[in-house]
């Protein structure tokens, strides 16, 4: 998934990226194994993978159906549960716009919903306010890690006869009241993109609490063909087969699954060492006025991202120039959706905490296996910079403007 990234200027300095993908020896051979096998569409390692992410997510009566993309997962999503013109989706302005394509290329509507201060997830007391006899769904997104509430927000839809789809492209491997994300609910979309947590270079997951579902899922991932899966995953082809419905192509392949499940080796280390890490950056930046840090210990979230929050859009500004001077990339996790110009016309709610977090956001570096003197780096060049700024007086000012 794209993002907002700031590269450094300064070429003399050491480069920290915002994410860096850990493509070890275990892929190095992973890769090899599946060239070697010769077959490179889906395959027998498609199946495996998916296999190991039903393991991982410790999913009982559920399981995973692997796609080429996230953004692919949320549009069978979409496609599963019917969208269509007229109908319409509630979803947060404060997310990546994949989730808002793949619903908007079925005819369906974006309404636009607040997010909760505190965690900037959807905030269920406003969805409620969105739904009309329109609504058809909601789209509930797992922001750096942290879960939505999702079982106040499926309170909400079984009330009103609504389906939720969750992008849990931040939150693989992270837990909600002790269960795993993908376990509960109702349908859940994953990202093994180039810089999450785990990669399958690019890749993504869909799964449902409906076990019929997962014929239809194996159906619209390949053409609408009805008895294509289960040939491929024995690394053969069938050649008598039906289509029985529009389908679309965005299957994952032997080469990224076998990527894929040698990062899945490696989940339970990733997520250990990343929560270590935000808890650096938390115990570093912790005291400093003007920043805000998210209420977590991190206990039980798997660490996509790590973002602090400053005062407003001009003093990440100069945050971001202090930083990137100092060979420090950074990122803006996210942009508000209802500001594009393809969303302004769409309905929306009070976004008044959208608003404010699009300007004050600001993604640090974080990625698997960092060293303590990457962080501490990052930890020094940003206190450095609050400390010029008490110097010179923009800070005192902007305490008394914002007090």
């Amino acid at each position: 998934m794209p993002d907002a990234l700031i590269q450094p200027d300064d070429t003399s300095l050491a480069p920290v990226p915002v994410y860096r993908p850990h493509l070890g020896v275990e892929v190095h051979q992973a890769v090899d194994g599946a060239l070697d096998a010769g077959w490179l569409g889906m395959g027998r390692l498609s199946q495996q993978f998916e296999d190991e992410i039903d393991r991982f997510l410790e999913l009982d009566g559920r399981h995973a159906v692997a796609t080429n993309s996230c953004t692919e997962a949320l549009a069978l999503a979409a496609n599963l549960i019917g969208l269509q013109p007229g109908d319409e989706v509630i979803a947060p302005s404060f997310t990546y716009v994949a989730g808002h394509q793949a619903i908007t290329r079925t005819g369906a509507s974006i309404v636009f919903c607040d997010v909760e201060p505190d965690t900037l997830c959807i905030d269920p007391a406003q969805v409620e306010k969105l739904i009309t006899p329109a609504t058809k769904a909601i789209l509930a997104v797992d922001y750096l890690g942290l879960p939505c509430k999702l079982d106040e927000l499926m309170e909400i839809a079984d009330r009103h006869g609504l389906r939720i789809i969750e992008d849990a492209a931040h939150a693989f491997g992270s837990r909600s009241d002790g269960r795993m994300i993908g376990s509960f609910g109702d349908i859940t979309c994953f990202s093994f993109g180039p810089v999450k947590t785990i990669t399958t270079l690019e890749g993504g997951a869909i799964i449902t609490r409906d076990p019929t579902d997962v014929q239809a899922l194996h159906e619209l991932r390949m053409l609408g063909i009805d008895s294509d899966t289960d040939a491929r995953y024995r690394n053969q082809r069938n050649w008598d087969f039906d289509v029985v419905r529009q389908g679309f192509r965005c299957h994952l392949g032997s080469v990224p699954a076998a990527i894929g499940l040698a990062q899945l080796g490696l989940i339970h280390e990733f997520i250990a060492n990343r929560q270590d890490y935000c808890r650096a950056y938390d115990r570093g930046l912790r005291d400093l006025p003007g920043v805000r840090l998210f209420d977590t210990d991190w206990t039980g979230v798997a660490p996509y991202i790590y973002v602090i929050r400053v005062r407003d859009d001009e003093e990440r500004g100069r945050l971001i120039a202090h930083l990137k001077e100092r060979g420090i990339s950074t990122g803006i996790h996210f942009l508000g959706a209802h500001n594009f110009t393809f969303y302004a016309d769409s309905r929306r709610g009070d976004l008044s905490v959208t608003e404010q977090a699009t300007g004050q956001v600001l993604t640090l570096p974080l990625h698997s296996y960092m060293d303590e003197a990457t962080i501490d780096r990052v930890v020094q060049a940003i206190r450095g910079f609050y400390d010029d700024e008490t110097r010179s007086g923009v800070l005192a000012e902007a305490v008394a403007v914002h007090a």
